[in-house]
């Protein structure tokens, strides 16, 4: 057993920030998609005893990816139940507070102006991949240039918003 959950902590130490990534993906949430990863490992020690064969990727891959759509799911069933004996009058209103307009406001013109303020190319291809959508292939082709470069370009835009931004 001891040989196993050495297995599990070689299998963790590969795989965690891949499995991160790919429930932070589902879920949407940092947070969220490290305590599903920790959770999928858990379950993997607490069934050490119940297996014969070694955890694998795929089997962490999947464990973790269908904790995420539990949580999902378990969420989606919390936000349906209906708020008993609640009058409509005491609920929060949900909309945003001048404040907090204001806030969201300052935060995109500080945005914008930082995409504003990156080298041409990169600024094309970080606008047409993260808010015209298109795939890094539609983008080396629009703009006559490799595909590299174009992973290049905005990979190398969200290190300059990331500064412009901190």
């Amino acid at each position: 057993m001891a040989a196993r959950l050495l297995d599990i902590e070689k299998l963790y130490e590969a795989e965690h920030g891949r499995l991160r990534s790919l429930v932070r993906r589902i879920v949407g949430n940092s947070i969220t998609a490290e305590d599903v990863v920790q959770q999928a490992f858990a379950n993997m020690i607490a069934k050490l005893h119940r297996h014969d064969l070694p955890p694998s990727p795929a089997y962490a891959r999947m464990a973790a990816r269908n904790l995420a759509l539990n949580h999902l799911r378990d969420m989606k069933r919390r936000s349906a139940v209906e708020i008993a004996g609640s009058d409509v009058e005491h609920v929060a209103d949900g909309q945003p507070t001048p404040e907090a307009i204001a806030l969201y406001r300052s935060e995109l013109r500080r945005l914008l102006e930082a995409i504003a303020s990156l080298p041409p190319r990169r600024r094309e291809a970080f606008v047409l991949n993260r808010i015209e959508d298109l795939s890094y292939d539609e983008i080396a082709e629009r703009m006559g240039i490799s595909r590299n470069t174009v992973i290049s370009s905005i990979v190398n835009a969200m290190v300059d918003l990331d500064r412009a931004l901190r």
